[in-house]
């Protein structure tokens, strides 16, 4: 279906995924770092950025005329975590020449694209300034639509109580308390450390003529030697105690969330904790689903999700006010029955088959198969495949699993007590 090449081409690793099954040529660029207070939120604001222009071209019209002229090319930046480290990543999807009657070679320009805007914030001065203010606007704009959002904000107070003193409660797309003070300055020194520092690498998909891409990729960017970030989870911390905290505000539905720690060890452990919160909250087959909100009523919507790099599990609810509790204890028995192995092996063998399915259909699209690959450089070399690990997951591992799952955090906002009198 598909072939992969691992290649170097000046000092950075380059990954070519070679596959008729796209119409599309797609190369994404991701820049790694650990993740820091210090840093994530001018790594956000720098890469929104460096994708609405470049040296050529500088303005976001004059940019996105010149993609248009190449059948619609597509630039894009989004952000994301991945055990300790912060990724930067940069895309752009451009049609196969291969399909077009035009004379156009189009990854070669589309690689020049890609180079002029990692070296554009080089250039950042007080022409600038109009264009980075405006920005910063849009960005502190994104994070406060973020913050009204009832249920997004209330899982960031679980997650600000449940890691007070850890670095893990600073999200990928960064703090708004921050942008403010941020300078110019600041987004130059950040860039060049980015493009210094950081774990850099290109990965490509398409059908391509291997050795003429790798020369079009080399013209991205270089460096004078490679540069290898370590990919570690955050390091396993028990819970000593259950902390609590809630909140009010003038809300009809209250927002139940619950966080969990569990200590992972071998990769099939890791996917074991996959499979049980795809059992337990991932999907609408779930027990969560199934007895908290169909069965019982005891809330509106109820889901579960997991860090599964670091062995974190959180909760979320949303609930009536009167029912905070009942809801938190019937949570919690939900999470006895896989203790006591109290399910059946064939919804096991159901939810491990889903797994599999939604797999495929994430290598259906090239953004998929590029996260999947890059996900296996962030691997031990020894780590066995996907669907080995998977293939390993069985009733006593996903009973030994439930078991290290501790809970730690608790967070409630829910209504003031003027505004359920009113009738809110």
């Amino acid at each position: 279906m598909y072939n992969i090449t691992k290649n170097e081409v000046n000092h950075i690793p380059a990954v070519i995924i070679n596959t008729d099954k796209f119409k599309t040529i797609t190369i994404q660029l991701h820049f790694r770092s650990r993740l820091e207070r210090a840093r994530v939120t001018k790594r956000n604001l720098l890469s929104r950025m460096m994708v609405k222009r470049t040296m050529r071209h500088q303005s976001e019209a004059e940019l996105l005329n010149h993609l248009a002229h190449y059948y619609g090319a597509h630039l894009t930046t989004n952000v994301g975590r991945k055990g300790q480290d912060h990724i930067v990543t940069f895309s752009m999807e451009f049609v196969n020449d291969k399909f077009i009657r035009e004379d156009l070679d189009i990854p070669h320009e589309m690689c020049r694209v890609l180079k002029d805007m990692l070296r554009a914030p080089f250039n950042y001065d007080e022409e600038t300034r109009g264009f980075f203010e405006r920005e910063k606007r849009l960005y502190k704009n994104r994070l406060k639509s973020m913050k009204d959002n009832r249920a997004q904000s209330s899982f960031q107070a679980m997650v600000d109580t449940m890691f007070a003193d850890e670095d893990y409660k600073y999200l990928s797309h960064g703090v708004l308390e921050d942008v403010d003070d941020i300078t110019l300055q600041d987004l130059k020194e950040e860039h060049a450390e980015m493009m210094a520092g950081d774990d850099l690498v290109i990965m490509t998909a398409g059908s391509v003529e291997e050795s003429t891409m790798l020369d079009n990729l080399s013209l991205i960017h270089e460096r004078e030697q490679a540069k290898e970030v370590d990919h570690e989870p955050y390091a396993y911390r028990a819970v000593t105690e259950v902390k609590r905290a809630s909140d009010t505000q003038k809300i009809e539905q209250a927002k139940l969330n619950m966080g969990f720690r569990a200590k992972l060890g071998s990769p099939e452990s890791h996917m074991a904790f996959n499979v049980l919160n795809q059992m337990f909250g991932g999907t609408a087959s779930s027990y969560l689903f199934r007895n908290i909100r169909e069965k019982e009523s005891l809330a509106y919507q109820i889901s579960s999700q997991t860090d599964m790099r670091n062995g974190y599990m959180f909760v979320m609810g949303g609930v009536d006010a009167e029912n905070v509790e009942k809801a938190e204890a019937g949570i919690l028995e939900e999470l006895d029955r896989f203790r006591k192995g109290d399910f059946e092996d064939a919804f096991m063998d159901e939810i491990k088959g889903m797994m599999r399915v939604n797999r495929k259909e994430v290598m259906d699209k090239p953004k998929g198969l590029i996260a999947l690959e890059y996900n296996q450089l962030l691997k031990k070399p020894d780590t066995p495949s996907w669907e080995a690990q998977l293939e390993r997951v069985d009733r006593e591992l996903i009973i030994e699993i439930s078991n290290r799952i501790q809970l730690d955090t608790v967070y409630v906002l829910t209504r003031r007590d003027e505004d359920a009198d009113a009738g809110v």
